[in-house]
């Protein structure tokens, strides 16, 4: 006897919100709003690509309630699945597959791994734009805003690292010797605040022409940092419980022994962050015009709902600055020269394990201390912005329909410890009014080696949007997704 229509729905919405979930451990690496950055109606949020565009808002002024983005990725684990993610939204998932409830019978084995990766990759990112606001007085437009950026980076990590996991963890498993190396592995881990001051300015406002110049003055809030640096250190282990460092050398610097509470602390936060997490402190700029070019458009008043230029072009730079951990950062250099075994089954190592990540991590530093195999170091951390050029046109093809193409270029791409955007170039169609939105961002980002096919869609002031969801929707390999939302508005 079939279920009804209702309870499968519904229960096809929890798988849904499931595969959403996992399909969160995608191939994007930077969080960056396609749909909404690329919106007429983006108001205040326009300053993340282009403090300029402010300055051609449809209305006098905008606030942004909060908004929040969050990307997972990695290259080395992925959920394949026998049927493909529309078959699993149109319930037309073969039975076989289903248990006598009509549920899918989820199958281990479909979380795979790629045997053809060595080096493992991790990338996790999240921005929250706080509670932001500008205002238009004549000619001149000011305002405020308010943004926490988070990031953990992990590059070159040895799948003799996942090896020795799967052994430690898994009981049954017969004892081998594995050795771990992983020679160019980097952990870098960031988290900071922005709270910034915008200024912009209309140079001509005439009836064929706008002109348009923007800034944005940011202080920076720097709340932790680490990073790990590899150059050759090795281990092996012995049995199941027991580490042993067996040469090379590792650096390691950090200003918080727990680095997940280091990356995500803020976000909640907002634009308002405790003092005593700030251990910081940075200066950023953006900089940047648009330009608008039209016949008879208006200088009063936008015509309708839609905005009333041909053709729009705008550039800039943004995140030109750095910041500096003053006297915060505690470093150490792991030396191998003479072996030092560690027991992860001592009663001091389960004591701390039971009390938590931050007592783990300060227990092994003491304990490589005192084993003399430990050096504390002394240095200033300081840190460059993730800066990018950008480089927007629009081309409006009747009311309500314009064209969009965006170009987001990284400059600080080499050194391994600063932040990092990758670059991207998109496509954005949409269709726009003032109390709807929707459109399908077009891209080739992760430095153009990757494509993706997004979407976005506003209700007034709440919008949702993802930069890489409907590529995935055939497939039976999940990957390639990321999601932001939030609530912003336009006011008269």
């Amino acid at each position: 006897m079939k279920k009804p229509m209702k309870i499968k729905q519904i229960q096809r919405i929890q798988i849904v919100a499931v595969l959403l979930f996992i399909n969160s451990f995608s191939i994007v690496r930077a969080q960056t709003f396609f749909g909404l950055q690329n919106s007429n109606y983006a108001g205040v949020n326009a300053i993340y690509s282009n403090p300029a565009l402010v300055t051609n808002m449809n209305h006098q002024r905008s606030a942004n309630i909060g908004g929040l983005g969050v990307n997972i990725d990695n290259n080395y684990v992925g959920l394949e699945t026998p049927f493909s993610f529309w078959a699993l939204v149109n319930n037309d998932v073969d039975d076989k597959y289903k248990d006598d409830n009509g549920r899918i019978k989820w199958d281990k084995n479909w979380i795979k791994e790629d045997p053809s990766v060595s080096n493992i990759r991790l990338n996790i990112g999240t921005e929250y734009r706080g509670p932001s606001y500008v205002n238009t007085y004549g000619r001149i437009i000011w305002g405020t805003a308010s943004r926490t950026r988070s990031s953990l980076r992990i590059d070159n990590l040895s799948t003799s690292v996942v090896d020795w996991a799967k052994q430690f963890m898994d009981s049954t498993t017969p004892p081998s010797v594995i050795a771990i190396t992983s020679p160019e592995l980097n952990i870098t881990a960031n988290s900071y605040q922005e709270v910034s001051g915008i200024f912009g300015i209309k140079l001509i406002e005439s009836s064929t022409m706008r002109l348009g110049v923007g800034t944005s003055i940011k202080g920076i809030l720097a709340t932790g940092s680490f990073n790990i640096q590899n150059t050759g250190a090795t281990f092996r282990t012995i049995g199941v419980d027991t580490l042993e460092l067996t040469g090379g050398m590792m650096k390691f610097s950090y200003t918080d022994n727990n680095l997940l509470r280091q990356i995500f602390q803020g976000v909640i936060a907002g634009s308002m962050p405790s003092l005593l997490n700030i251990n910081g402190l940075g200066l950023g700029f953006d900089l940047g015009f648009v330009l608008e070019l039209g016949e008879n458009m208006s200088t009063e008043e936008r015509k309708g709902n839609y905005k009333d230029y041909k053709l729009k072009i705008a550039a800039s730079i943004l995140d030109l600055g750095k910041m500096t951990y003053r006297n915060q950062s505690k470093g150490f250099i792991l030396d191998g020269t003479t072996p030092v075994k560690m027991a992860l089954n001592s009663p001091e190592f389960l004591t701390a394990s039971a009390e938590g990540s931050e007592e783990v991590f300060d227990y092994t530093v003491d304990y490589l201390r005192n084993q003399g195999a430990l050096k504390d170091i002394s240095e200033k951390t300081q840190i460059e912005l993730p800066t990018t050029l950008q480089l927007q046109v629009d081309y409006q093809i009747m009311p309500y329909f314009n064209v969009a193409a965006h170009l987001q270029q990284a400059i600080n791409i080499n050194d391994i410890a600063n932040l990092h955007f990758n670059s991207a170039a998109v496509i954005v169609p949409r269709v726009e009014h003032n109390w709807f939105e929707f459109s399908m961002p077009i891209s080739v980002y992760n430095n153009y080696r990757q494509f993706g096919l997004g979407a976005y869609f506003r209700a007034g002031p709440v919008y949702f949007g993802t930069d890489n969801f409907l590529y995935s929707l055939s497939a039976t390999k999940y990957s390639g997704m990321n999601v932001y939302f939030g609530i912003s508005t336009l006011i008269r």
